[in-house]
Formats: C-alpha cells, structure tokens, sequence
C-alpha cells in the first residue's frame, strides 16, 4: 500500500562523506567521491516498511560555506534530515551543532532528524560515540554510526528515518483529528430528515 513521499536532506560539512552514504544506499555499493558537491543533487528511492510503500526524496547539498545562503531553499518543505560528520575529523562534529540550529531556523515542517557519524570502520576515531549521542538527544534526534566503505548502518539511516516521519505525521494527524466537533444543526430526533447540504 503505498503511503506517502517524503523529502529529505543530507547536510553537514564538506568531505564528511554525504555524497558516498546517498550512492552507498542508492546504488547498494561504494563508490569513491573524489570531488566536492558543488550543487544539490535529488535521488528518489521506494521503500517499503510493515507493508507500507514510501517514494522518499533524498537532497544531497554542498557543505561548503559559500553555499549556505542557499540552505533555506534546500529546507524547504523537508521532512526529514541526515545531519553528517566525520567520525576523524573533529571540526566537523563540533559544527554539527550548527546544522541543527540552522535547519531548525530555516524548515517549516520540524523535521525528524538523525545525527550521523561517518568512517566509523576507521581507527583514527576523534569523536567517540557517547559525545555524538548526546548531541543527539539535546535535539531530540536519533544517532547512528555508519560507514559508506563497509555499508554498516547505510540502509538503517533512512529506514529509520522514514518510519519516524511517517510515525510523526500520523500522530500530527491524530490529534488534529481530535479538535474535530461534530454537530448536528438539525438534532430534532427526527431520523427521517435528509441531509441539509
């Protein structure tokens, strides 16, 4: 039964590996980035959870400065986001704080956030991940470590991450549903009356 379409944006710092995690999970193998993104590219992929069929649209943006005045386009409607760092890169852990901030200022929706930390195959490790889980629960957001090289965790980022988006619309949903009083204008114990409209 198909459900719905999200979008989703991978954000973070350059060369943390946003763009090998997408391909990873896209094309199911690694393929080495040697280039810097330098727009945004948009993958859709289907999946299916409990019988549900989701299309979720995945942004890949460019992490370096220079391009940040184009984050609220690529916020824009987002569902969901992938905020990533690298795992032996200490610097970009510390920014990802700005990530969160910045996607909270710029999207509309309140995105379902998940904290990724990439290269987590490596042993020069600068963030340990007890550090980046609790940045993650300061922002109320799931963390995983992953690696785009070995593909450990790649899948789990965005299954999770849609089943959290979908799980939050519906429970939006719900409580809508709740402030909903129905009235019968014409309640005169009448049961042959026709509709008014």
């Amino acid at each position: 039964m198909f459900v719905s379409n999200f979008k989703i944006v991978i954000i973070g710092e350059s060369m943390v590996g946003k763009t090998s995690i997408l391909l990873r999970y896209i094309k199911g193998k690694f393929i080495k980035v040697g280039e810097r993104t330098i727009n945004t590219n948009c993958f859709k992929k289907t999946i299916s959870i409990n019988n549900m069929t989701f299309e979720i649209n995945i942004w890949d943006t460019a992490g370096e400065e220079k391009y940040h005045a184009m984050a609220p386009i690529f916020y824009r409607g987002a569902d969901g986001a992938v905020i990533t760092f690298d795992f032996t890169r200490r610097e970009t852990f510390e920014r990802a704080q700005k990530w969160f901030e910045e996607l909270n200022q710029f999207s509309e929706n309140n995105p379902k956030i998940i904290l990724v930390g990439n290269k987590h195959d490596l042993d020069n490790k600068v963030v340990t991940g007890d550090e980046a889980r609790e940045l993650a629960e300061k922002y109320k957001a799931i963390f995983l470590s992953v690696s785009a090289l070995t593909g450990e965790n790649i899948n789990e980022i965005f299954t999770s991450l849609t089943y959290e988006i979908y799980h939050n619309k519906t429970k939006k949903n719900k409580s809508k549903n709740k402030n909903i009083k129905i009235v019968d204008e014409n309640n005169n114990n009448n049961n042959d009356k026709k509709c008014s409209c």
